[in-house]
């Protein structure tokens, strides 16, 4: 529950509500790892590991475009969470979380990072369709569970995951015309 409600939408207050009513072991456990694999830590070894098969399976570019779009949305994160400047929730339990509020920065090199790779994956026609399902799905589970760890230990405003979200997903689309561009053919 958040204990400053004066920074907060009605939103925020409700989603925070929501999950501080549903705060149990299980749960906290499930948080706390995907608290882990979106720490710095965390996020940069598995866009290395996702880069490193993306290079062996499909190819250089599509791995340095991982690469630079989880760079470009850490940086991104970055100059946004310096012109918001928004507080933390005081409410904040279970786990250390420093820096401004807004845009979440795990929720937002979540998306940037699981949805890349899923896109490279889902496009690449040596795969089955089912293991693009399978992806599909993981991909998204991950990027919801990330965002929803941050409001479980009430780290992050309900907004802020939006905001992460929203600015992630712009990101994204500026690495995929990116790459779509490079793939046109020329018109000499």
């Amino acid at each position: 529950m958040l204990a400053d409600r004066t920074h907060a939408s009605q939103l925020d207050v409700s989603v925070s509500d929501w999950f501080a009513s549903i705060h149990n072991g299980t749960l906290t456990d499930l948080f706390k790892a995907m608290t882990t694999l979106g720490s710095t830590v965390g996020i940069i070894a598995i866009t290395l590991v996702l880069a490193g098969w993306l290079a062996w399976k499909q190819g250089w570019r599509r791995a340095v475009l991982l690469i630079s779009g989880v760079a470009g949305a850490y940086l991104v994160n970055t100059f946004i969470k310096s012109g918001f400047d928004r507080a933390r929730p005081v409410g904040a339990w279970g786990i250390e979380a420093d820096g401004s509020s807004f845009p979440s920065g795990n929720a937002m090199l979540a998306l940037v990072m699981y949805a890349l790779a899923a896109i490279w994956i889902v496009t690449d026609n040596s795969i089955s369709r089912p293991v693009k399902w399978i992806v599909s799905i993981a991909a998204a589970a991950l990027i919801i569970l990330m965002g929803a760890s941050r409001l479980y230990f009430s780290v992050h405003y309900a907004t802020d995951i939006i905001g992460g979200y929203a600015a992630g997903g712009i990101v994204v689309c500026m690495v995929v015309a990116a790459f779509t561009r490079g793939k046109r053919p020329s018109s000499r």
